[in-house]
């Protein structure tokens, strides 16, 4: 596959999204935890904003509110003065100091100088603090979702390397879930894991942060994810499961340092990807299928005869972050449909092996491969264009306004397998 960028001199209605934010959003699946962001107060306003349109929940961020002059005389004194704030105010158990393009152009040490602040905190603080460089003049959100969470698990191991030992926790799994699992999607999934008798420790855990969960109160720290005490669970687990191959590099750190062997699954959407799925389980469970799950895999292959007559013939555009790109071509081409434009946010492994020829561009880009299309899927952003195109939209990724119900979306598993099924047939029909 060839992935190309475009030889343009401006981006028009960009698809890629701030590294930052990607980070921020990593932290809202941590419990009593809170990003810091490097940058100026617009930066993290923005990404809030963003975040909260989305996921209709309060979203916990802070920012150092950096201005010309802490720039030109150096940023760190702002950020101890930030760090002590939060800690002294809100007492949280987690803080992530996150980098943004503006530290980054700037040389900011950002790495160095959060080192010397854990070095000179009180031993009885008891907070978890870990620094990310995060540059927003590259990647994207699944970039700075990931990295936020290899910089985490790195940091704890560093931390807990006391801890870490051969002896493994029996039927405890690990579970790594992508930046472009919905809520839903990682709560379908971790109910697909227990089904198979696993106790799952899951990282970062959006199921119960961003989903519904009711908090009694205003609260400035997340209020759902996983505890930090929970966190030390994944150094005694016996297998961890990332699902995208951006959580690729998370789970290797697991194994080299904890020891756990992992297994990466690029999608869980479709027949094959979630019959491999099922199959793994099985075999490192020695615990038979649900009879539930077979009766869902029968529905679907009924669902696939049913809608494929709305499939046939038909083209598509896509634009999305590239596992959420890599999970929906290797769907659709399940279901037969065909590829009018396929735009990603920047290039990665995964989509380096595909056969489809995929621009790193933006929306604009694919506005102009889409006359001929019958659907176009994007985020929100995407929706002119596809009205000027007079093309149905769906809309899937980030950011999603005007829609309720978006952390809910389950696209996953069997059953979600079929509900997106139902979503295109409908729209093709």
């Amino acid at each position: 596959m060839v992935t190309y960028k475009t030889e343009k001199e401006l981006t028009i209605n960009p698809l890629k999204v701030s590294q930052t934010l990607g980070g921020v959003l990593a932290l809202q699946g941590f419990y009593q935890a809170i990003p810091i962001v490097h940058g100026s107060q617009g930066c993290a306003a923005f990404i809030k904003a963003l975040l909260t349109q989305h996921y209709q929940e309060p979203i916990a961020i802070q920012t150092t509110a950096l201005q010309e002059m802490n720039i030109i005389f150096g940023a760190e004194q702002s950020m101890i003065q930030a760090m002590d704030t939060v800690l002294e105010k809100h007492k949280p158990s987690i803080v992530a100091v996150l980098s943004t393009g503006l530290t980054e152009t700037a040389g900011d040490d950002l790495i160095g100088n959060v080192a010397n602040y854990i070095k000179g905190l009180n031993k009885e603080c008891g907070c978890f603090v870990f620094p990310v460089a995060l540059p927003d003049f590259e990647g994207s959100l699944e970039s700075g979702y990931s990295r936020t969470v290899e910089a985490m698990i790195r940091q704890l191991l560093k931390r807990e390397k006391v801890c870490v030992s051969n002896k493994k926790i029996k039927n405890q799994i690990n579970f790594l879930p992508g930046a472009h699992l919905t809520p839903g999607d990682v709560m379908e999934i971790k109910r697909i894991l227990h089904s198979f008798g696993f106790t799952v420790v899951t990282a970062p855990d959006l199921s119960t942060s961003l989903a519904g969960n009711q908090g009694l109160g205003y609260s400035p720290l997340t209020q759902g994810g996983i505890s930090y005490n929970q966190s030390k669970q994944l150094v005694s687990s016996e297998w961890t499961i990332a699902v995208g191959a951006s959580m690729a590099g998370a789970a290797k750190i697991m194994e080299e340092i904890a020891g756990i062997p992992f297994r990466v699954f690029p999608s869980l959407s479709g027949l094959k990807a979630n019959d491999e799925f099922f199959s793994f389980l099985q075999e490192i469970s020695k615990q038979p299928v649900s009879p539930f799950y077979h009766w869902e895999r029968d529905t679907l292959v009924d669902c696939l005869l049913d809608a494929h007559f709305s499939f046939l013939g038909k083209k598509v555009v896509l634009a999305l972050e590239p596992d959420h790109l890599y999970s929906f071509i290797t769907l659709c081409k399940e279901l037969g449909l065909k590829f009018d434009g396929l735009v990603t946010s920047f290039s990665t492994n995964i989509l380096s092996k595909m056969e489809e020829e995929i621009i790193i561009g933006d929306l604009d880009d694919l506005e102009k491969m889409a006359a001929s299309a019958d659907l176009w899927i994007s985020s929100s952003h995407g929706e002119q264009g596809a009205n000027r195109m007079n093309i149905p939209f769906m809309p899937l990724g980030f950011p999603i306004f005007h829609q309720l119900g978006n952390s809910l979306v389950t696209s996953v598993g069997y059953r979600g397998t079929i509900e997106t099924i139902i979503k295109l047939g409908n729209l093709l029909k």
